[in-house]
């Protein structure tokens, strides 16, 4: 059977203009039972009156338009050739807006309301209004006539005001976005009557108060994002009852108390995010059980006690941040290839203790990987791991043997109690900008090993008890941008080339008698 010209164009918007994981799948099926029931020759009906007076009521609230979309709304039949518009085939009725800014989002906007009159699309399924920037005013109460959406994303835009309590009465709602707008008030508890919400997502905004307790019957939560707002209170044990849950963001808020037991039962989550609150207690050992954790964010919070030892066996982990926090006791060791997926470790600016080969020891993969060493006390990082911040801590040892670490780029170990010598293995970590050893009890000379290391960007040596001189083959490291070599023990001529002879005579002071550019030159025998 042939489809009309109409309904070619009509699927053709519907797979383009439509959101990722968009509620309007029900609109393809809707619009597909329609088509089924045409004859070819039978042309599809044409828009509703009451659908087109709502939307150009909407476009009469929009008072400038950068993105040319309104434009094109010209014309009786807003089935047509209206962009951002879709209509089911067999019926003519709207049921689905979505409106996005085309990029660079920065240049297109509308200014403008959202206008009350929206709620007269009463067939609407998904409404998508998305980085417009300028359409402020109220979330009107009126949206509460759209029963049939699944789909609510207002983000990006200036809306202003409190999340209306009417939202509770969207029956069919799947997915709920507010982002990035300018929202105030209490989240309201009228939401937890829409049980069927996957998704609700109202971070980047200036709500407050506490997580309403009715919100527990949300239970099939998948997403749950409330970053950045001015949220306080305990984190609901009640979210351990969301089996589904995959991501819970709650950063940037006012959450005190300690992490609920609940919370570890949550096995289909992959990203937590518990960054920039006020939780304090000990971070419970069971966490180690969430085998689908992807991504854990706990920083800049007030956690006590050591990190658990189970976190080394969450094979899925890539991201870990526990930094800035009060945590204790010495770093996790004792599992031999450790965190495999590990991209990014920051443990910074606590008290921990224990020692850096050791710790080294837990993340090397050298038993399962010693074709590629022939030293078995030799370390082979993972080849995923990018980033390690270590520092601002009080851990001990001295730098293990490197064999292998060519992944690695940052490397901050400074402001801890690490003695020992640099080892010239460190130069198989090939690849990395920046390295960090400053402020600990490092001796010995400064391996000319380390010429090999071209990529370094930002080179701190400083403060600990390094002698001898800077290596003549330093002049290989022309990537450098930030060099200090500041209060050590070193002597003789500074390598007399860029950037190493332009940097701030301070990069060299309080030392034995380093001499050259930039300090006093160098006595002739």
């Amino acid at each position: 059977m042939q489809l009309s010209a109409r309904l070619l164009r009509v699927l053709a918007i519907l797979l383009v203009a439509l959101p990722t994981r968009s509620a309007v799948h029900a609109a393809n099926d809707t619009e597909a039972v329609g088509a089924a029931g045409h004859d070819d020759d039978r042309p599809s009906p044409p828009c509703s009156p009451a659908d087109r007076a709502a939307l150009l009521g909407f476009k009469a609230g929009v008072a400038a338009d950068t993105t040319g979309i309104l434009a094109t709304w010209a014309g009786n039949d807003c089935c047509g050739a209206w962009e951002g518009v879709t209509c089911d085939a067999a019926t003519g009725r709207v049921v689905a807006l979505q409106l996005e800014a085309p990029p660079p989002k920065s240049r297109h906007y509308m200014q403008g309301a959202l206008s009350p009159s929206l709620a007269g699309l009463e067939f609407l399924q998904a409404l998508v209004i998305r980085d417009m920037g300028r359409i402020g005013g109220a979330i009107p109460a009126a949206m509460s006539r759209l029963t049939r959406l699944r789909e609510l994303y207002l983000e990006g835009n200036m809306l202003a005001g409190a999340i209306p309590g009417s939202l509770g009465k969207l029956g069919s709602l799947q997915y709920l976005s507010l982002a990035g707008n300018r929202l105030d008030g209490q989240l309201p508890p009228e939401l937890g009557a829409v049980s069927g919400l996957e998704q609700i997502n109202v971070a980047r905004n200036s709500l407050s108060g506490a997580v309403p307790p009715s919100y527990k019957n949300l239970s099939r939560l998948a997403y749950l994002d409330m970053s950045n707002n001015l949220l306080s209170g305990a984190v609901p044990g009640f979210i351990g009852q969301f089996k589904n849950l995959a991501l819970l963001d709650l950063s940037n808020n006012s959450f005190s108390g300690e992490i609920p037991a609940s919370l570890c039962t949550l096995h289909s989550l992959t990203d937590l995010s518990l960054s920039h609150n006020k939780l304090g207690g000990q971070i419970p050992p069971q966490m180690g059980s969430l085998r689908s954790l992807n991504s854990l964010a706990m920083d800049d919070n007030m956690f006590v006690g050591s990190i658990p030892a189970s976190f080394l066996g969450l094979q899925k982990l890539w991201y870990m941040n526990l930094s800035r926090n009060g945590l204790s006791g010495p770093l996790p060791t004792g599992i031999r290839n450790a965190l495999p997926s590990l991209v990014s470790m920051d443990l910074s600016h606590n008290h921990l203790i224990g020692d850096i080969d050791q710790f080294f020891r837990s993340l090397s993969t050298a038993i399962n990987d010693v074709k590629h060493s022939n030293n078995p006390s030799q370390i082979v990082l993972p080849q995923k791991l990018e980033h390690l911040d270590l520092s601002e801590n009080r851990i001990t040892g001295a730098l293990p043997d490197f064999a292998r670490g060519a992944g690695l780029k940052w490397l901050d170990i400074s402001s801890n109690a690490i003695g020992g010598q640099i080892p010239i293995s460190i130069s198989k970590l090939s690849n990395l900008e920046r390295l960090d050893i400053s402020r600990n009890r490092v001796r010995g000379i400064i391996p000319a090993s380390m010429a090999e290391m071209v990529h370094l960007q930002w080179l701190d040596l400083s403060s600990n008890a390094l002698v001898g001189r800077i290596p003549d083959n330093f002049t290989r490291l022309t990537s450098v941008r930030h060099a200090s070599f500041r209060r050590n023990k070193l002597c003789g001529q500074i390598p007399q080339v860029k950037p190493f002879n332009l940097f701030h005579a301070a990069a060299y002071a309080h030392n034995l008698c380093l001499c050259g550019k930039p300090l006093p030159p160098c006595r002739k025998i």
